[in-house]
């Protein structure tokens, strides 16, 4: 299983305002929200356990099918050394492993359940755009980023003629497309 998300710091600085009233309870475990008040940056703090949460959601969401979201039932745990984070998200007692890049304009946080997991993934990262879909298959020609028979993405590598699960995201300008080997 593989998860994926990328926030667009200049982007969400715009759109979201975290710092309303109530706002980081509804997301956040006191922990989690002891960690931003005491961070000597708190925005990169709020995305990077965001992106964290939404990475595991879209394992759960792809495992168990629900796609009801609540942010407090993932609890993260981290350690950031520079532009790499290395951390765990909890969800009900399940322990999910994540690795996270933050960039100057982004951060990115894969998910998965086993660091084998992680040696087998290939990420492709790109600008977004509305049409990356078709831009993705015109510009990789053994690649073809398709739906599998649940709606689900998946990439299918022609040569070897083998389906790969497939998880991408998208914001601002942002998109990276992860699969597992």
């Amino acid at each position: 299983m593989l998860g994926n998300d990328v926030i667009d710091l200049r982007l969400a600085k715009t759109q979201s305002n975290w710092k309303r009233s109530n706002y980081l309870s509804k997301v956040f475990s006191l922990n989690e929200q002891d960690i931003i008040y005491n961070s000597d940056n708190a925005d990169l703090m709020v995305w990077l356990m965001w992106s964290m949460k939404e990475a595991v959601y879209k394992i759960v969401n792809r495992r168990t099918g629900i796609r009801v979201y609540d942010p407090k039932a993932f609890i993260c745990g981290f350690d950031l050394n520079g532009s790499k984070a290395k951390g765990s998200v909890d969800y009900f007692g399940e322990k999910f492993l994540t690795r996270s890049e933050v960039a100057q304009n982004y951060v990115h946080t894969l998910s998965f359940k086993t660091y084998a997991s992680y040696e087998k993934c290939r990420i492709i990262h790109a600008k977004n755009c509305t049409d990356y879909l078709t831009l993705f298959n015109r510009d990789h020609n053994d690649l073809f980023l398709q739906t599998d028979e649940s709606g689900l993405p998946e990439i299918f590598r022609k040569q070897a003629m083998t389906h790969h699960i497939t998880t991408i995201s998208h914001h601002g300008n942002f998109l990276f497309i992860a699969y597992l080997l």
